[in-house]
């Protein structure tokens, strides 16, 4: 699965629907991280927060440590349920499980 096209806008777009109140205390958290794909593990952490200000903070701090494990569950939560056997799944199942969570990411990302 390749990953989702985002930027910037998106992350003050979700940021502002999802954690209106907290925009400020947001914003300077992001700034601080220090973090590859930036971009896309601030989203996903904005995703997994599920628009709950202690478990975007939780999310946040993880980050560093674990920015592959946020952006597995929030862009890939299908494929993370079934990692250790997914090469024993058919390719349609592989297929079908990477279209669902392309499409649950999008649908997130772009409500």
């Amino acid at each position: 699965m390749s990953a989702p096209e985002v930027d910037e806008r998106d992350v003050e777009r979700i940021l502002r629907r999802d954690y209106p109140e907290h925009v400020d205390e947001i914003l300077e958290a992001i700034r601080r991280l220090s973090v590859i794909e930036k971009t896309r593990v601030v989203l996903a952490c904005l995703k997994l927060g599920s628009g709950r200000i202690e478990n975007l903070r939780y999310q946040i701090q993880d980050a560093p440590g674990y920015y592959r494990d946020i952006l597995g569950k929030a862009e890939m939560p299908g494929y993370m349920k079934r990692w250790s056997r997914w090469e024993r799944l058919s390719a349609e199942e592989r297929q079908s499980i990477e279209e669902k969570d392309r499409r649950q990411y999008e649908e997130w990302l772009r409500r």
